[in-house]
């Protein structure tokens, strides 16, 4: 087996995995079904598995993946359209703090989600600061 077609192979794995994790956090078995699947598809594809490189790339791959499922699992869209704020910067408030709470929720009861949250955000704030250092600010 070549190794393009091994990189291939092991990105298909990866991408079902990560599939499978959303269906069974999200406790929706049949997301194939619903008008989700399409959603969680795409999603999954932006992640960019072609460029997944180091471990900090497959760590921030997993914490979308249960943020994905996550939403699914405890985000009500109609409910979530309906309560919307007209303002533009209430709206990116409105949508962080629904974020925050479905992603609190799942960390709660999982705590592997928790770890992988956990370990996504504190690669964000460590390379943030090392950008913010390297700044002449």
């Amino acid at each position: 087996m070549s190794i393009k077609n091994k990189d291939s192979n092991l990105k298909e794995k990866l991408k079902q995995a990560l599939s499978s994790t959303i269906r069974v956090i999200s406790e929706d078995s049949f997301i194939k079904r619903s008008s989700d699947e399409g959603k969680i598809l795409k999603k999954i594809d932006n992640f960019d598995l072609d460029n997944l490189s180091s471990k900090s790339d497959f760590i921030k791959a997993r914490a979308e993946a249960d943020s994905s499922a996550l939403k699914i699992k405890f985000s009500n869209e109609k409910i979530y359209k309906k309560n919307i704020p007209s303002n533009s910067s209430c709206k990116s408030l409105y949508s962080i703090a629904e974020k925050i709470r479905y992603e609190s929720l799942g960390g709660k009861m999982m705590v592997g989600i928790e770890k992988n949250f956990k370990k996504n955000y504190n690669q964000l704030i460590d390379l943030k600061s090392k950008n913010e250092i390297k700044s002449k600010e």
